[in-house]
């Protein structure tokens, strides 16, 4: 007889790939199927015939969906990482900030209820179907968070010049060692993660750390910010 034995540790695909009846039970070879010889039994650890074609594994299951959808698992379920904001200068006040930056929490919720309610209502045999429902919510969510973050850096560099040009040389000195002191870490930080969103959050730190440090070499290099402050959308 033949044995069965799941090799995935995820739910069964949908019955509907399954088109191909089960080989007879004499184990003769017939039409398409396998002879006795390339049938595999359910030896621990060899290779497992179901309906008569190989089992898929889960990653390459899941490497297949990734692929349909055009984005990753760990990037669909890291919009939390995503969602921090940028890393302002230790003396610079939220409240400097302009108040007509939009903070992306609307898009947010919506993203973080779509997941919800598809990790809820999960079906069994589309383990992977949120990441078709829910990357119009996810592709929102990440145009916006880009877009908040670019302002909130512009922002950050037009404070950042004024309040340099009020210290003197040796507190300039010290100013500028501290951003590159965070730089470097935020470096050897994500050098030293295996967690690739985390990795690419740490860099994204790093580079902000880097346009800050260009900005105050170069004062006369022109950003969009008005005298009043806020920022030109």
């Amino acid at each position: 007889r033949l044995s069965f034995q799941v090799a995935a540790p995820f739910p069964s695909p949908p019955r509907a790939r399954h088109r191909r009846p089960v080989a007879r039970r004499t184990g003769c070879a017939e039409g398409g199927m396998a002879d006795d010889g390339e049938r595999e039994t359910s030896t621990k650890g060899a290779t497992v015939r179901v309906w008569g074609k190989q089992q898929e594994p889960e990653k390459s299951r899941l490497a297949s969906a990734e692929k349909r959808y055009g984005l990753t698992w760990q990037e669909l379920h890291a919009y939390k990482d995503r969602m921090l904001f940028p890393q302002l200068p230790t003396v610079m006040a939220v409240e400097e900030l302009p108040k007509d930056i939009s903070l992306c929490n609307t898009v947010f919720r919506g993203l973080d209820r779509c997941l919800t309610q598809m990790t809820l209502n999960e079906n069994p045999n589309q383990p992977y179907a949120r990441m078709q429902i829910c990357k119009p919510h996810w592709l929102r969510f990440v145009k916006c968070v880009k877009r908040r973050d670019e302002l909130i850096m512009r922002s950050v560099k037009g404070w950042e010049r004024r309040y340099y040009t009020t210290l003197d040389d040796p507190s300039r000195t010290e100013y500028m060692d501290d951003i590159d002191t965070k730089m470097r870490y935020f470096l050897y930080a994500a050098s030293h993660t295996n967690d690739g969103q985390r990795k690419s959050r740490l860099e994204l730190n790093a580079q902000h750390c880097a346009l800050r440090q260009a900005s105050l070499l170069n004062p006369r290099q022109p950003f969009e910010e008005s005298s009043s402050g806020s920022v030109q959308v």
